[in-house]
């Protein structure tokens, strides 16, 4: 049995957390991981790089080890111990999501909530061999010895997990398995057991006895010779808030049967027998919390080989195998689906009737919708009479049965009893007629139950209630309805039941004109789509909320669409995007994308994060799975072609973001050809950490010839000196008009510079560059700044972070200052200055001669003495207005003699961020003189000083005044209380200048929170962005904030404080 690690998530969401703890936090943060990790006994990490390890590091380390869904969950709580709500909030919103793509992701991929896949190498339906191999698995001791007393086998809906079970009671009663274990053995359908019913466990084991009276003392005397085999776990309604009061350790008391079965399985009754769980996959984390020590197996059903065998046998005409089997191979979809052979039979059912029509199949057979009403209506229309439409009587038995599947798709109930039949107008005679024992069938040995022929036709059912019903009901159980829903948070709800997701799109191809005429022949009426304008509104919620939209939700969306093959509503659905994220794991990813965007007029910006979905050589990779004579190319090709020729003739798009995309050599040659085109209107090409082989050559041809890209973004991706040689006499060509290039993280050393160097003096459109993160060293600067001193050089930005300077370095940038005109950008942050180089710069910084408008000097070991120097530079540069020290220690000493420069008239200096610079409540009266002195100051972050309430009190006294021409104040972390709230209060009300304001990470109460609503409402006030994490405080308050926007609907809280900035202040970034 093997062991195999499939992380399913980015460590970029973890680094970036990471990355937002201080020294003492990330070493708490380790020292919680280790104490989590023990208790669950997950121990395949390396501890030993653990404690060693930076937070990309880490990240890394845990993306490579264990899953994503387990990851996040031990982050949630380790930041919650730790008390810090934003990031733990933001760990499980993470957690969530990666739940949700696991839940949508590859079914045939192997995994355990423990973050370790036990391949249960049963594909049931080829032979049975293999179910016993798989039912001896069940009781197979792990690595460690221990023998589980609880197994659970999880799969998808349909797989095939029922069959087993029974076919682990046969293997059992032969003696094939568990040979001298089990002296009885027990199946117990949850279909079969009403939770509501009282009996006890001696009367349900009874009810199958074959013989009377049943020995039942003698069963009960060796418990652990009992194996449970308990099927259908997700249909048994357990209520499992109440599940640790309500249980029962005594099998001969009478109980409701769902707390008999909740005893059973936490181990209360009878705790050394041995259960088999069946679940699907959804069904697991409700599992989870009564189980104790269980071992997970994955039923992962029939290879894609047997599948396609079984799927031929269908296909009759011999014509069309290769048209069907192109179609069903590259749509994921289709062939997951045909793991379960019910769906394998519903589909080529309907492909029959569909291609029996005259139809065509593309697009019909990659929108389900299509299929499945084609399937429903065969199964409704009468045999005997031609073209009948139902009678009134049967489409009240319609409604009825649909609007059974909408209540159960909400409520996640899936086995209906004759009562629930009852409640909505039902009878089984009636649907036995209506519908001839297909579409909903009976089920179970006692009392009568029923079941929808597969869970994706009660989904379908569910979205066709609302299409004869509309939202004229008075019914309204969930979000569906979602006449009043304004917020994304609430539409998002509904991903969160993967059921609820797939009605989704099966309501939104129901607005299919294809399948409404389908519908209105059936119906023998007009089909008034009440629902398409609430679909509309859906969707444009997405688009205006970007920043808060995952790329999973954006591929859904896109989905659904898809589903419609409208392009008039599509057209309008998407009229409000601008921007579009997209993260693409199959090949139907492509087409449905490709179609979504032809009609997504103004998009401006589209990222896409492209998986391993090429094959290696696609000039010779053909389905190696099919039958001689019908080998064929995958669509993948066709389709790849066909984005890259909407993203090159998109009318509005500017940039394009493929970071983190793993795209071959064809792949990325494909996509350069095409932005060669005179259509293309992209202006920002963005490759960051691309992975990609022998394919850059094509890029910087493309460079030549497209004169509308001007910048581009190379960052992460390891580049040899051949490459950078290349790429610099790409950049050298009198035709390529490049004004921006990243090179950030690439490899470089000293070495390439003096190449580089060239480019700075022959390049005449380049007007930044930014070389972070790699190892230039003060050898690399010299070339460059011999080439920043010749007067062809039009450079005004370069970004040197973290490139391993020193203080030698700076002599030679301080002579550069002194005699390049153009260079105003210069971002050093991160490199080892100190004092001395520092002092170097600001030689050349007071000289008149220096144009330098704005300087980065982020973490670059200053102080005190540093802050002399620079209050020089200052006095007397009437060019520099923008300067970052954050990161550096100056502490008070250091700020005041900053303060006294700033108050002075010659001190130009508009924006400063001292951000963790060590400062506290005693330097606050001189900053907030200078802050009323000060004619140009209007940018001041403070964040993450000690300053508290007695500093805030310093700070308002300042901001008070009206010569305060302070716009943006950063205060997030800066130990604050609702002590001062009152104060800072008064001060906004006073303040005529002031529009951006961060008070994240503070501790406010509500109360303190409603004496700042009151100033953010005043109608004087001219705040428009207020950083503060609305969901940190208890649901009046937040009521209180959102009141507050309502009443002033220019102003914007929002936790992101930093991304709502129009003044290029984080150029060095960007």
């Amino acid at each position: 049995m093997g062991e195999t690690n499939t992380p399913s998530f980015s460590d970029c969401g973890l680094r970036w957390c990471l990355q937002h703890l201080g020294r003492d936090d990330f070493q708490t943060f380790k020292e919680s991981l280790k104490e989590s990790a023990s208790e669950l006994a997950t121990c395949s990490i390396p501890w030993v790089e653990v404690d060693g390890a930076d937070a990309e590091h880490l990240a890394s380390l845990l993306h490579e080890h264990w899953r994503g869904p387990l990851v996040w969950k031990l982050a949630t709580h380790i930041f919650h111990k730790m008390n810090l709500p934003a990031l733990s909030q933001k760990a499980r919103d993470e957690m969530e999501k990666c739940s949700l793509a696991e839940t949508l992701g590859d079914p045939t991929a192997t995994k355990t909530d423990q973050g370790t896949s036990m391949d249960g190498r049963a594909e049931m339906s080829e032979a049975m061999e293999q179910d016993g191999a798989t039912a001896a698995e069940t009781k197979d001791q792990d690595k460690w010895g221990f023998q589980p007393l609880t197994v659970v086998l999880h799969g998808r809906s349909g797989v095939g997990k029922s069959a087993l079970a029974r076919r682990i009671l046969l293997h059992w009663a032969h003696g094939k398995i568990y040979p001298g274990m089990f002296s009885y053995v027990f199946f117990l359908d949850a279909r079969d057991i009403p939770s509501s019913r009282k009996s006890s466990l001696e009367e349900l084991i009874s009810r199958e006895w074959p013989d009377s009276p049943v020995p039942v003392r003698k069963i009960m005397s060796q418990p652990e010779r009992l194996l449970f085999v308990v099927d259908g776990f997700d249909d048994l309604d357990v209520a499992l808030e109440d599940a640790d009061m309500n249980i029962c350790a005594d099998w001969a008391e009478k109980q409701p049967r769902s707390v008999l079965m909740c005893s059973l399985l936490k181990k209360v009754l009878l705790p050394k027998s041995s259960l088999i769980v069946m679940v699907r996959d959804m069904g697991i984390e409700k599992l989870k919390s009564l189980l104790i020590s269980p071992h997970y197996l994955f039923i992962k059903g029939i290879s894609i080989e047997r599948r396609i065998q079984l799927f031929l046998k269908h296909i009759k005409n011999e014509d069309q195998k290769i048209q069907v089997l192109r179609a069903v191979l590259d749509n994921h979809m289709l062939i997951d689906r045909c793991q379960v052979s019910v769906m394998r039979w519903l589909i080529c059912q309907a492909l029959e009737l569909h291609m029996a029509s005259g139809k065509t199949l593309p697009p019909t057979c990659q929108i389900l919708t299509g299929l499945y009403t084609t399937f429903v209506v065969h199964q409704l229309t009468p045999r005997d009479v031609s073209g009948r439409c139902l009678s009134p009587e049967e489409k009240v038995i319609l409604k009825g049965l649909c609007r059974m599947a909408a209540e159960g798709v909400c409520t996640m109930k899936f086995v209906f009893y004759s009562a629930d039949l009852g409640v909505h107008g039902l009878t089984e005679p009636e649907l036995s007629t209506l519908f001839r024992r297909i579409v909903l069938l009976r089920d179970g040995l006692g009392e009568r139950c029923f079941t929808f022929l597969h869970l994706s036709l009660q989904e379908f059912c569910a979205a066709l209630y609302y299409i004869l019903e509309g939202l004229e009901t008075e019914w309204d159980p969930h979000a569906l309805c979602v006449e009043n829903m304004e917020s994304l948070k609430e539409l998002k709800k509904i991903s969160f039941n993967i059921h609820l997701l797939q009605m989704k799109r099966f309501l939104f191809g129901l607005m299919n004109k294809e399948v409404v005429r389908a519908l209105e022949d059936m119906l023998g009426c007009p089909v008034a789509l009440v629902v398409r304008r609430v679909l509309l509104h859906w969707v444009s919620l997405l688009g205006q909320q970007v920043d808060t939209t995952s790329p999973l939700d954006f591929l859904d969306s896109f989905y659904c669409l898809f589903e419609t093959q409208d392009e008039e509503f599509v057209r309008l659905a998407l009229n409000s995007f601008q921007e579009v994220r997209l993260t693409m794991n199959r090949p139907m990813d492509l087409m449905v994308t490709s179609f979504c965007l032809q009609r997504c007029r103004n998009l401006q910006k589209i990222r896409m994060d492209v998986r391993e979905i090429f094959p290696e050589d696609e000039s010779t990779k053909v389905w190696p799975i099919l039958p001689q004579g019908m080998q064929t190319k995958p669509l993948v090709t066709e389709w790849w072609e066909n984005l890259c020729s909407v993203l090159s003739t998109h009318p509005s798009l500017q940039q394009l973001d493929f970071s983190g995309s793993i795209l071959n050599e064809w792949a990325l040659k494909t996509l350069c050809i095409k932005l060669r085109q005179p259509t293309c209107k992209i202006q920002k090409l963005i490759f960051e950490g691309i992975q990609t082989t022998l394919g850059f050559y094509h890029l910087w041809k493309t460079l030549i010839v497209n004169p509308n890209i001007k910048h581009l973004n190379l960052g992460s991706i390891h580049l040899k000196e051949e490459d950078v040689g290349i790429a610099c006499e790409a950049l050298k060509h009198p035709h390529c008009v490049l004004a921006s290039l990243r090179l950030d993280h690439c490899g470089l050393t000293h070495t390439c510079c003096r190449v580089i160097s060239q480019i700075l003096v022959t390049s005449r459109s380049l007007k930044s560059l930014s070389l972070a993160r790699n190892k230039v060293t003060d050898r690399g600067i010299v070339p460059l700044c011999e080439a920043l001193k010749v007067s062809q050089c039009n450079l005004q930005k370069l970004i040197l972070g973290n490139c391993g300077l020193t203080a030698a370095a700076c002599q030679d940038l301080a002579s550069v200052l002194i005699i390049n005109k153009s260079l105003t950008h210069l971002d050093l942050s991160t490199n080892n200055l100190g004092t001395e180089g520092v002092t170097v710069l600001c030689r050349a910084l007071k000289l008149s001669t220096c144009a330098l408008q704005r300087l980065i000097l982020r973490e670059c070991h200053l102080d005190v003495v540093s802050c002399a120097f620079l209050a020089l530079g200052l006095m007397s540069n009437r060019h520099l207005t923008h300067l970052s020290l954050s990161m550096n220690p100056l502490g008070d000493d250091g700020l005041n003699l900053l303060c006294e420069v700033m108050a002075e008239t010659s001190c130009h200096l508009q924006d400063l961020e001292l951000v963790k610079c060590h400062l506290t409540a005693a330097c606050c009266k001189n900053l907030s003189s200078a802050m009323t002195r000060s004619k140009h100051l209007r940018s001041l972050d403070l964040a993450v000083n000690a300053l508290g309430d007695g500093g805030m009190a310093a700070l308002c006294e300042g901001l008070k005044q009206r010569t305060t021409a302070l716009r943006r104040l950063g205060l997030e972390a800066c130990e604050l209380t609702s002590d001062c709230c009152e104060v800072l209060s008064s001060a906004l009300s006073c303040n005529q200048h002031l529009s951006s304001l961060n008070l994240m990470g503070n501790n406010f109460s509500p109360k303190g929170i409603m004496k700042l609503c009151t100033a953010f409402t005043r109608p004087t006030s001219k705040l428009r962005v207020i950083g503060l994490w609305k969901w940190q405080y208890p649901a009046p308050t937040r009521k209180q904030l959102e009141e507050a926007q309502l009443r002033q609907p220019r102003v914007v809280i929002d936790p992101r404080w930093y991304s709502f900035d129009e003044d290029d202040r984080y150029w060095w970034k960007n």
